[in-house]
């Protein structure tokens, strides 16, 4: 893994385009309104720098964020925002290659109560809606190219 090197590009706006990617269908919203809620600022937040897994300072999921949405194991939580009507948005870095975090991801939020929906995957990202267990929510994975074979993960939970 390698550090972050000058001359990328700013990590507010990595975090930004990871926000606007990692939108979730709530409370009957559509697809744009979806991207809206989750680049909304939150009312409470912990800092979600997009860091190197080795780097990366674990923060606490709250004890109320459901244990059905955990992120998979060995993925470091680096921030975690409450935001409006509910909904919380939790940022992690894997150390793992996108393929392999992003089958990870498959799995998790397809299995443990939930159905997947409106997935999409490209070269370097992947999104997926999911509802189950009372909730909906959507994650999504971007490649993070300053530190090898490391992915950015966000997931938003809410009823």
């Amino acid at each position: 893994m390698s550090r972050p090197t000058r001359g990328t590009a700013p990590r507010a706006v990595l975090l930004v385009a990871l926000a606007l990617g990692a939108s979730a269908a709530l409370g009957g919203c559509g697809a744009d309104e979806m991207e809206a809620a989750m680049a909304a600022p939150g009312s409470s937040a912990t800092s979600a720098a997009v860091v190197c897994a080795k780097d990366a300072k674990p923060v606490d999921l709250p004890t109320s964020f459901p244990a059905q949405a955990t992120v998979p194991d060995g993925y470091v939580v680096t921030g975690v925002e409450s935001r409006s009507e509910g909904r919380t948005v939790v940022t992690a870095v894997s150390p793992k290659p996108f393929t392999q975090t992003l089958a990870d991801m498959q799995g998790a939020y397809s299995t443990r109560g939930w159905t997947a929906s409106e997935g999409e995957v490209e070269h370097r990202d992947a999104e997926s809606n999911f509802a189950g267990n009372g909730l909906r929510g959507r994650w999504a994975i971007r490649e993070i190219p300053e530190c090898t074979d490391n992915t950015s993960v966000s997931v938003l939970v809410g009823k």
